[in-house]
């Protein structure tokens, strides 16, 4: 579940938070706590369409029970509660008993479902989706959460209250995640045995990765920093933001302790970073301060990878 992409984030995070505070204790442990942080929120997000379509299924029977139930009470539409795709998750993955395990899911989390499913039940997609003639597959059940997640979580306020209210990195990993999750169930095929739940790290290497890139990272800040300044003598320190400082000085000491990660590929993670955490502009001055620094370790005979 947690990918390289996501521990370069993570990396990016706590160096900036370790540099600010000038704090380095316990900063494993902060790692680590915030690399569970995104697992439990990938359980959650996967936990959360089962939920919501259990409170749509509520909200049918409760209807039905009306003392005057209308003709449409009697006979609802049922294809969203009996979406394919939530009763996979619900019968073949273990997020719905991590989250309460985990303490995750509240009994007053029925705002937030009641929130999604009016903003769902407002688009165009969803009203086709339940007016076709024909019985969805289970491609086209996988759509409708795709889109949900892709279109409607990251919009919806409510989610961002309760994100936060239960854990202070949620609302940062929160399009991570999410994408993280839609390629999942992008991949997913009908008849698949299991669903993953989100473990921590996909491999032993991963893990390794996580570890080695933050203390490098944390070890060579002010060596970068110094390499960065001489590259660019006119530029005054106050000019260059200390995010930009720290995404740059990451790139560099991953580029030059991890001799199998080629630098196309480091750099392009890293200006993207810059792109999201910065602007466009920041990424290209990144990339040449960057570049120049490379050339050099190259010429200096400190790095050898292409």
């Amino acid at each position: 579940m947690i990918n390289r992409l996501l521990i370069r984030i993570k990396t990016i995070q706590l160096v900036y938070a370790c540099i600010q505070s000038q704090e380095r204790l316990y900063a494993d442990e902060k790692l680590r706590e915030s690399l569970e942080a995104t697992q439990k929120l990938y359980n959650y997000l996967l936990a959360l369409i089962v939920k919501v379509t259990d409170y749509r299924r509520k909200q049918i029977l409760a209807a039905k029970g009306k003392f005057l139930p209308t003709e449409e009470d009697l006979n609802p539409n049922t294809r969203f509660v009996d979406n394919k795709l939530a009763r996979m998750i619900a019968e073949k993955s273990e997020a719905v008993e991590y989250c309460e395990r985990e303490g995750l899911t509240s009994d007053f989390d029925t705002e937030l479902y009641r929130s999604i499913l009016e903003a769902v039940e407002q688009t165009e997609g969803f009203e086709q989706y339940m007016t076709q003639r024909e019985t969805p597959t289970f491609k086209e059940d996988k759509n409708l959460w795709f889109d949900i997640l892709s279109t409607i979580l990251p919009q919806c306020e409510k989610l961002d209250e309760v994100l936060e209210e239960r854990d202070i990195y949620w609302n940062d990993d929160l399009s991570t995640v999410l994408h993280a999750l839609t390629t999942m169930i992008q991949r997913l095929k009908e008849n698949d045995e299991m669903i993953p739940a989100g473990k921590l790290f996909q491999s032993e290497e991963d893990e390794k990765f996580a570890l080695d890139l933050f203390h490098y990272a944390l070890d060579d800040y002010y060596d970068n920093v110094k390499l960065i300044d001489a590259i660019t003598p006119n530029w005054e320190a106050e000019r260059i933001a200390m995010m930009d400082r720290v995404i740059i000085s990451c790139a560099l000491s991953e580029i030059r302790h991890f001799p199998d990660i080629p630098i196309p590929i480091s750099m392009n993670e890293y200006l993207e970073l810059e792109k999201h955490y910065s602007s466009a502009k920041s990424a290209s001055f990144a990339n040449g301060v960057i570049d120049k620094i490379v050339k050099q370790w190259r010429a200096d005979g400190e790095i050898f990878k292409k």
